[in-house]
């Protein structure tokens, strides 16, 4: 005999999805309301580790074969995340944001299955720093968001430092390929220490062309002006 519980979980419709990193198709199915109750206290904390610990135990209940969220990239996570949210809440979703010219607040309109990761035809993980030495790049994962305690902005390219020691999978030159996970940590911090500008520029062109969630929205303000905004990331789509 089933339990009350398993007769309503078998009769959740369960939907098809692509995960974009490794284009990889699995099911999923929407949220419930006890996993919605999870993200609903993770919103109240205002915590940002609390969030995405929250996002992170959905999506592993959610969607079939994703048993270890937190080691997906940062970009497969939010898509995953949205296509949660728009079958379990509503595909549309009604963000509300601050215009910067005028200061009003304006309520958007956005339809989430809309929002794909970007792409860029200059993307690359292998990165050559010299004639001899080639950095192979691994994608920012939830995780290494949730242990990063600074934020990250593209006008201010040391604060990716971290991030970049984290992300740096293989070092190889003609002699040897190294394997970054087995060298202490500081050892990987002199490396990029001892890069010029034009190097660190480069690794940091890996993140700046990675996929990521972004979509522009038009909206137009009381003085009749139609202006753009640009949301990026899970917070920036949701209300």
């Amino acid at each position: 005999m089933n339990t009350l519980s398993n007769i309503l979980i078998e009769k959740t419709p369960k939907y098809e999805i692509t995960i974009p990193s490794t284009k990889k198709k699995t099911t999923f199915r929407p949220f419930l309301v006890k996993e919605e109750k999870i993200l609903l206290i993770a919103q109240e904390t205002g915590s940002y580790k609390e969030i995405l610990q929250a996002i992170e135990n959905v999506i592993e209940s959610c969607v079939d074969g994703v048993e270890n969220a937190s080691s997906l990239p940062v970009f497969d996570v939010e898509y995953l995340f949205l296509r949660l949210r728009a079958k379990s809440v509503s595909e549309v979703a009604n963000p509300t944001i601050q215009c910067p010219v005028t200061n009003e607040s304006i309520e958007l309109q956005i339809n989430l299955i809309d929002i794909e990761p970007s792409s860029n035809k200059n993307h690359k993980k292998n990165i050559k720093i010299d004639d001899d030495i080639v950095v192979i790049m691994k994608y920012p994962t939830l995780q290494m968001m949730k242990n990063n305690e600074n934020d990250t902005s593209y006008d201010d390219p040391e604060s990716f430092y971290g991030l970049i020691v984290d992300c740096i999978d293989t070092i190889k030159t003609k002699e040897e390929s190294i394997d970054v996970s087995s060298l202490p940590k500081s050892e990987v911090e002199d490396f990029i220490g001892n890069m010029n500008k034009f190097q660190f520029e480069n690794i940091l062109d890996f993140f700046i062309t990675s996929p990521q969630l972004k979509h522009a929205v038009k909206y137009t303000t009381s003085d009749g002006v139609e202006r753009e905004v640009v949301l990026q990331g899970i917070s920036d789509f949701l209300e």
